[in-house]
């Protein structure tokens, strides 16, 4: 009764006059920071297209060229030729969001082992991927850079890039014996790292400004959050590095295909946002705590060469009480290739069949059905998979 009372009259008046205010405020400070959203994002558009544009100047061949560009293609089906002709440590336009310059991070981050596993890959990209992180990361964070050979048969990989890299203390290259593929590789870089965040990168990669100090923060905060980079794209064609200007997420399809969902295009805060969860990483590029990898059960050794790790990884971590993020801080730019020039030991479908086959047995419990029924109930009547029942252990 008493508060009737109040809203009769004047009261009332005053009352609907407050309500509006906080409204029209609330408008206000939206409007506001959409226009700084466009604002920001049409600034960095500009000084990265100016940026760009220089770097494609320095970095373009001449028609007297463009056979023997056709003749390399296939040493990595990216441009090889004009690759070689660029620094293994050339600068690139910094793309991050421009309120990433000004944020603060704790002064006791975790170090980190970057881990890089390769096969054969393109010595002026694996070099430019290494000189990328030596270059940008804080020297009192990075702990050490792992070079994983797996079984590479290019000469210019074996003592030619052991002299090359033994100018850098921090760098160390470890050879396995026989090939084992990527998922074992990194199994070998993480058992040998001593920092306290492992950090697994693609071997065609260049690391942008400021791109580490938001994936340790993130660890620091949260030690079973696993943070991985905006992968932007290095164009096969030129090499011009190219912004990534829309946030989105790892999301998979039926039957376990990895692919990319943009956020709203409405999304007038992601410029101000430190992270956005991940439902699935892509898995190339990502921090994870030393400590809450191995007490996930690590990668699945029972999972061969390349396919299917990074769902494995990511059902585990969502499952075992860990979190997937995006930091939009964090720019890694990643060389897209139209086909993968690595050599599978077996054959390459029924190798990632069989991989996917395994982290649906394993993870998806009843699930599984919907992976078979989209094209792989052939798989079911496999000897193979009688082998998949026994689910890796874990600490968590």
């Amino acid at each position: 009764m008493k508060v009737r009372r109040y809203l009769r009259g004047s009261g009332r008046v005053l009352a609907f006059v407050f309500i509006a205010s906080v409204i029209w405020l609330l408008f206000d400070m939206a409007a506001l920071r959409i226009s700084i959203n466009d604002a920001n994002s049409q600034l960095l558009k500009e000084r990265v297209i100016r940026e760009r544009e220089t770097f494609k100047q320095q970095s373009r061949v001449t028609h007297n060229e463009d056979a023997e560009v056709r003749k390399r293609w296939d040493e990595g089906h990216f441009n090889v030729y004009l690759s070689d002709q660029i620094p293994v440590d050339r600068a690139i336009p910094d793309t991050r969001p421009e309120t990433c310059a000004q944020n603060l991070v704790h002064d006791d981050l975790p170090s980190t082992s970057v881990i890089f596993c390769f096969v054969d890959e393109v010595w002026s990209t694996l070099l430019r991927s290494v000189h990328s992180v030596l270059n940008r990361s804080p020297p009192h964070l990075l702990k050490e850079i792992i070079l994983v050979d797996d079984f590479s048969t290019k000469e210019n990989l074996k003592a030619p890039l052991d002299e090359y890299m033994s100018q850098f203390p921090k760098v160390r290259i470890i050879r396995l014996k026989e090939r084992q593929g990527l998922i074992r590789a990194r199994l070998a870089g993480a058992a040998a790292a001593k920092g306290e965040v492992l950090t697994f990168l693609d071997s065609h990669v260049e690391c942008n400004v400021g791109w580490l100090e938001p994936l340790l923060e993130r660890v620091y905060l949260d030690r079973k959050k696993v943070p991985c980079p905006v992968i932007e794209v290095i164009s096969d064609k030129d090499m011009s590095y190219m912004l990534v200007d829309n946030f989105q997420r790892g999301i998979f399809k039926w039957p376990l295909v990895f692919g990319w969902s943009a956020l709203p295009e409405d999304c007038y805060f992601c410029l101000f946002i430190l992270s956005y969860r991940c439902p699935v990483m892509a898995g190339g590029l990502f921090s994870i705590d030393k400590k809450y990898f191995y007490e996930l059960g690590s990668y699945d050794p029972g999972l061969d060469v390349w396919g299917g790790e990074n769902m494995e990884i990511s059902f585990k971590i969502w499952m075992c009480g860990g979190e997937i993020e995006i930091i939009p801080c964090s720019r890694v730019g990643h060389i897209f290739r139209g086909q993968n020039p690595y050599k599978f030991p077996k054959d390459r479908q029924k190798t990632v069949e069989r991989n996917l086959a395994r982290v649906a047995e394993v993870w998806l419990d009843e699930y599984k059905d919907l992976f078979y029924g989209h094209g792989y109930h052939h798989l079911l009547d496999k000897k193979c998979i009688k082998i998949l029942s026994k689910a890796p252990e874990m600490l968590v």
